[in-house]
């Protein structure tokens, strides 16, 4: 199920694609997932101070580790690896912003989408657009795009805070402007609607509510944004939800 593996294909090839999209997702998902899970579990406010930040992390970061195996699994989904290219340079932009694109680690998220295209089993087939773009779904997404760089922008400037802060030490600030443009990113590299492009939208709708309701839920900590921006960001992921329904609804019906 759209996998463009073929028996011409050698496991030489193969192995590497699958080891560093698997090492990529479980290192990011498991590593954000680990500090939410302490930070609300916890009494100790050196770790409940960065509740919202862990989150965060988790709902908007988490993205690139979620497609890269994706990716890995159904080789044959571009949509996937069109919301990677999307967390790629969220994440370029994001750590060049804080200034700690290298500090920060945030270039392993590039390099990372570069050894996936590289070791896919059909390269070529993921730099062809698919030829059927969403021009609603685009629309909607760089709309959305505009209060989340607002956002980013905010964010990543209290990075080049003092050397003290907390947050600045853990590379807090940018990592929640990467998240707010990896959303973004993941909205607007849906739209081109590639093979897969449903369950990314799911994916990206997800996050930005996930994103929201830990604005709410954590609005008096560091990085959540105000309440009514939290509630955008819900609203954000249902409207793009219910879009995506409505254009799988009409790729259906057309054929």
């Amino acid at each position: 199920m759209g996998s463009t593996y073929t028996p011409g294909v050698s496991r030489g090839r193969l192995l590497p694609f699958r080891v560093v999209g698997w090492i990529l997702g479980v290192l990011t998902i498991g590593y954000s997932l680990y500090f939410v899970l302490l930070s609300i579990a916890s009494d100790d406010p050196s770790n409940t101070i960065h509740r919202f930040h862990f989150l965060a992390g988790l709902a908007g970061g988490g993205l690139i580790g979620v497609f890269s195996i994706v990716v890995v699994m159904r080789p044959g989904w571009t949509s996937a690896f069109h919301v990677l290219v999307g967390q790629a340079i969220a994440w370029t932009i994001g750590g060049l912003m804080g200034g700690d694109f290298l500090t920060g680690f945030y270039v392993t998220g590039p390099i990372g989408v570069i050894l996936l295209l590289l070791l896919h089993p059909s390269p070529r087939s993921l730099i062809r657009l698919p030829g059927r773009p969403s021009i609603a779904l685009m629309i909607y997404a760089v709309i959305a795009t505009m209060p989340a760089w607002i956002y980013a922008v905010t964010e990543a400037e209290f990075q080049h805070g003092p050397a003290a802060d907390a947050h600045v030490q853990m590379h807090h600030w940018s990592g929640v402007a990467v998240a707010a443009l990896s959303i973004a990113g993941a909205g607007i590299a849906t739209s081109l609607r590639g093979v897969g492009w449903k369950v990314a939208s799911a994916a990206t709708s997800i996050a930005a509510i996930i994103f929201g309701v830990g604005g709410l839920a954590f609005s008096d900590y560091a990085g959540a944004p105000p309440r009514g921006w939290s509630w955008v960001a819900i609203a954000a992921g249902v409207g793009f939800w219910l879009l995506a329904r409505i254009e799988a609804g009409r790729e259906a019906s057309t054929g």
